[in-house]
């Protein structure tokens, strides 16, 4: 008797626990431990039913070994498995042994010792919206059976209700971001960088994704550009293709479709890769188009296949429109204003709009703990090429590495005529490490393209990320100012990152090198103004009244 009255009570309790909350993540997580306790500390795997892809997808697990957890992941509804009897037969399914299990869930049974197994379908009226396996450490538990199904019925209770108040929660967050997205995208001031920055923000609340890609449509080369990005691995870039034809992107844009590819196995080759390394499962691509105009396409990717489901497709269809229009006036704005923000010499941006541009970049990556880095860059001895070969190489040499600068960036990338003979580039969501590599691939390529009448021209650089200079526009710019110094005081041709605390490598103090490097610069420049003044005006002076006597008398 008192064996049953604390059976009765540990019922009661973990039912309890089991209605305690509407939130899915906790109401699978107790209704697992829920049947951990029952079985007596069995093996046990929970998992949601995708009847789009008629799999189990495994979302909680105790106790199998890693191989295992490795292939429940995504069982199939007809996969050779103890589930694929309680699809057909919609009833428990009870192996006492490997012999009587399905070929799969034999081999699952001797990999983990099993003395039984049991699958237990959870269902909403006649749905399947999931199901429990179970693998048993005790023959006893075979025995529960009459108390698991009575626990399956109330699980199954309770992950409905959850998956219903997942998915108002999940509406009414999406409308609300749709709704303050609009607002936001409404302003007749935002740049180009602006919108597409909120568009792929959006698009990662809207499709419940960490990744997302906006691609712009260049009508000249019948190509994309990636404009803006959020948790792709910036370095598989050179493997995704842009084409028009034969693409995800493409078909969406010519079709003025939403494209939706729920398994990206033909694609992979011609896809980046996650942030971790991962290759993407599913996209979906949504054409940005304003007035018959296609401007480009907004594609959201997920890990597994299968990812997505209509409402956030339809989320993103909606949002679209507004990408459209915003990126379109956006544009229409930047051509009216081009003069104001443009060098006209090297077609770049003006040190002022960069400022701008960068101030509210370094408040956006605060706002969404992003990273960001800076790169000064300084064409090297431009005075002796003004010197030996003349002013118009000189110019010519500006304009040629402010061209290989900006073919060499991605569209969501900005950059800057920053001085006389500087050059700055702001690289959004990019850590010192990714940038230092960028950076290093734009000197090599610098110095690998001559220029004919001039020949070989070198640069050097300095760098610095948002999380190690300091928290605004000023400590960023000195911070990588500093770097630029040490990169020509150390000879020139080379990329410096600036170093802080932990990180410094030189047995300087990184403050003093700097100073050093500073005044070695300042010395430099110094020299070269007397020596010019002195070549310039030293043959006027001659014919000054009076200038022999003073050098006799000097």
């Amino acid at each position: 008797m008192t064996s049953n009255n604390t059976l009765l009570q540990k019922i009661f309790l973990l039912q309890k626990k089991l209605l305690s909350s509407m939130r899915l993540k906790e109401v699978l997580e107790a209704s697992t431990n829920q049947f951990v306790d029952l079985a007596d500390g069995s093996k046990v795997a929970l998992f949601l039913a995708d009847n789009d892809s008629l799999s189990f997808k495994l979302v909680n697990i105790y106790g199998y070994n890693k191989t295992t957890e490795e292939q429940l992941k995504v069982m199939p509804f007809m996969a050779e498995s103890s589930l694929k009897h309680i699809v057909q037969k919609k009833q428990f399914f009870i192996a006492r042994n490997s012999k009587e299990a399905p070929d799969v869930s034999a081999s699952i049974m001797e990999r983990e010792s099993s003395k039984g197994e049991i699958a237990i379908p959870l269902f909403s009226g006649n749905l399947t919206i999931g199901a429990v396996l179970i693998d048993v450490l005790d023959s006893q538990v075979l025995q529960k059976i009459d108390l698991l199904k009575e626990i399956a019925e109330l699980t199954s209770l309770s992950i409905a209700n959850a998956i219903l108040f997942g998915r108002s929660e999940y509406e009414r967050e999406r409308l609300a971001t749709l709704y303050k997205t609009a607002t936001t995208l409404g302003s007749s001031t935002l740049s180009v960088l602006e919108v597409l920055q909120i568009a792929a923000d959006t698009a990662l609340i809207l499709a419940n994704t960490p990744q997302c890609a906006v691609l712009t449509f260049d009508k000249a080369k019948q190509s994309f550009n990636v404009a803006a990005f959020k948790g792709l691995d910036g370095n598989s870039f050179h493997n995704f293709n842009l084409s028009l034809e034969g693409t995800i992107a493409g078909q969406s844009l010519l079709s003025q479709k939403t494209e939706y590819v729920p398994d990206t196995l033909r694609y992979q080759d011609y896809l980046p890769k996650a942030a971790s390394g991962e290759v993407l499962g599913s996209a979906v691509s949504v054409p940005l188009i304003f007035q018959d105009e296609p401007l480009g396409v907004l594609m959201v990717f997920a890990q597994n296949t299968r990812y997505f489901q209509r409402e956030q497709i339809d989320l993103l269809d909606s949002f679209s429109e507004q990408v459209s229009s915003a990126l379109m006036h956006a544009l229409a704005l930047e051509s009216a204003s081009g003069e104001s923000i443009h060098d006209a010499h090297t077609g770049l941006y003006n040190r002022w709009h960069f400022e701008e541009a960068l101030l509210r970049e370094i408040e956006r990556s605060q706002r969404h703990k992003h990273d960001l880095s800076l790169v000064i860059i300084d064409i090297d001895h431009l005075s002796r090429i003004n010197d030996l070969l003349g002013q118009d190489k000189g110019d010519l040499a500006i304009k040629h590495v402010a061209s290989l600068i900006k073919s060499s960036l991605r569209d969501i990338d900005l950059s800057c005529r920053f001085g006389a003979e500087e050059f700055a580039v702001l690289l959004p969501e990019t850590q010192k490490q990714a940038a230092l590599e960028v950076a290093e691939r734009l000197r090599q390529r610098i110095k690998t393209e001559t220029i004919p009448g001039i020949g070989v021209i070198t640069v050097s650089m300095g760098l610095t990320s948002l999380s190690d200079a300091g928290k605004d526009l000023a400590s960023l710019i000195n911070a990588a100012e500093q770097a630029l110094d040490i990169a020509k005081y150390e000879g020139r041709d080379k990329v410096k990152a600036a170093e802080t605390g932990s990180q410094q490598t030189n047995p300087i103090a990184w403050n003093d090198l700097a100073k050093q490097a500073k005044l070695a610069v300042l010395s430099e420049r110094q020299s070269k103004l007397e020596n010019r003044l002195t070549s310039e005006y030293a043959p006027w002076m001659r014919t000054q009244p009076g200038w022999g006597a003073r050098k006799k008398t000097d």
